[in-house]
């Protein structure tokens, strides 16, 4: 089957949104570690942001020059697009839950782990409405990572400066999310030599 240029731009867009969102989460890791080699690696993660940013711009731009008409919204399009407004919309309410629950009873350092692990499980679903079969892997890891962290880390143990139940599910689960976005990035490259007629 034929690639369309609305799904490269659509996983591009996915790989654009999930690297911005994982380079928060690494970003703020490195500055609470708060160490030599922290800041080190704070300057790495920008330095990568903007490359892969650069290239999914690009990869944009090669996209929309394609030789392919860009049909209109099919029913069934339309129809998965509500459906991740209605997964997107429970993480949110899921967000609104846990969080005031966490800030009232003072369990401060348990948000990055809960938090992930909503994350984690909205995965499952997009997996299914986009056919993107990896996010059944990257759910997996979002629940894996802050769960061994709340069981395998004593509450109390810090790394640099901060707590690392802060900080070792946000970098966990940032790699993870970059890898996906990678592996988005690949497939939609892959997908623009097949329609060129080069893969």
């Amino acid at each position: 089957m034929q690639p369309s240029k609305r799904r490269i731009i659509g996983l591009v867009g996915a790989s654009l949104w999930l690297i911005i969102i994982s380079l928060v989460f690494i970003v703020w890791s490195f500055v609470a570690i708060a160490t030599p080699i922290a800041r080190l690696m704070f300057i790495v993660s920008i330095l990568f942001t903007f490359v892969f940013i650069t290239i999914s711009i690009i990869v944009i731009r090669i996209t929309l020059n394609l030789p392919t008409k860009t049909e209109p919204r099919s029913p069934e399009e339309k129809k998965i697009w509500r459906k991740f407004a209605w997964v997107f919309g429970a993480e949110i309410i899921a967000f609104s839950v846990i969080n005031p629950i966490l800030a009232t009873s003072r369990n401060y350092e348990l948000m990055p782990s809960l938090n992930l692990l909503i994350v984690g499980i909205h995965f499952f679903p997009l997996a299914k409405i986009f056919r993107v079969p990896r996010y059944n892997i990257t759910g997996i890891s979002f629940c894996v990572i802050p769960i061994v962290t709340l069981l395998a880390i004593p509450r109390q143990f810090e790394i640099g400066l901060t707590l690392a139940w802060y900080v070792v599910p946000s970098l966990g689960c940032g790699l993870v999310a970059i890898l996906t976005a990678v592996a988005a990035l690949y497939e939609s490259w892959q997908s623009i030599l097949k329609i060129r007629g080069v893969a």
